[in-house]
């Protein structure tokens, strides 16, 4: 077993690593190299401190994670099905937490689907401690809709220019700096004489699945969503890490059902 920084390979064979390691994985995960690029750029991973592991001639496993200098991020961590329970896993968590001690890092920050027991239990066997958790949620475009919003009170923004107004409280995944580097995501707010009041969305349509980045909780919030809704009619939308009951709630009366649950887990280094 070797293990190896992620830049000493390229970016297709990583998202090949990455493929094959999240097969089984609980929710959809498929890059290609365009996509794994946007997801380095978009959530300020570092392939110099990211590893991958070698293990009988073959590349089997990975490790991507970025630094702000004082928190490290865990943004995807996996051993293709073949070589798991070899404790391959266990070695790469270790050197990742290792080489950040050995930079200054302070502390290190993961995000685990709180059914993948395994995962969990490894973290914790790392002293990992829960910290929050996070309720995301999936929906179609079928609830009783209000009013439209007027045409005239919905302005076209680049997501970097909600950055004053941005709501606080979110999961390392949507964090401002991530939010300022949506270049792909569309972002709409009201204007300030909309009756709705003030709200905002920050959203991707991608082939008719919606992501829903981000989306004031509110009247504006649901105008804005419906508006967006009219225009694309996406078959399916989804929303990961909501900041609060307030939030949950929200898209419950919408009609968004529960989907993937996140816990977020830190360990002092």
């Amino acid at each position: 077993m070797t293990i190896l920084t992620a830049s000493s390979i390229s970016l297709r064979e990583l998202a090949t690593i990455f493929n094959q390691a999240f097969t089984d994985y609980m929710i959809e995960v498929y890059f290609t190299d365009p996509s794994l690029e946007e997801y380095v750029r978009r959530h300020g991973l570092d392939l110099e401190t990211s590893l991958v592991v070698e293990a009988d001639g073959l590349m089997v496993g990975l490790l991507l994670c970025g630094n702000d200098g004082t928190t490290t991020w865990n943004a995807g961590m996996g051993i293709h099905p073949r070589w798991r329970r070899r404790g391959l896993g266990s070695d790469l968590l270790d050197a990742w937490l290792e080489s950040s001690r050995e930079a200054g890092i302070r502390r290190a920050l993961l995000e685990v689907i709180k059914q993948n027991l395994v995962a969990t239990n490894i973290y914790r066997s790392r002293d990992f401690m829960e910290v929050r958790t996070y309720q995301g949620f999936e929906g179609r475009s079928g609830w009783q809709r209000g009013p439209a919003i007027h045409p005239d009170n919905v302005e076209y923004v680049k997501p970097g220019d909600l950055a004053s107004v941005y709501r606080k409280g979110h999961s390392w995944q949507k964090r401002p700096a991530v939010m300022e580097r949506l270049d792909e995501f569309r972002a709409i707010r009201t204007t300030p004489d909309t009756p709705e009041g003030a709200g905002y969305l920050i959203y991707e349509n991608a082939a008719g699945l919606m992501y829903i980045f981000d989306l004031t909780p509110n009247r504006a919030g649901r105008a804005l969503l419906e508006h967006v809704v009219r225009l694309e009619v996406p078959r399916l939308m989804r929303m990961v890490n909501a900041i609060d009951l307030v939030e949950e709630d929200f898209y419950r009366e919408l009609g968004f059902r529960p989907w993937i649950r996140n816990l977020e887990m830190v360990v002092r280094l």
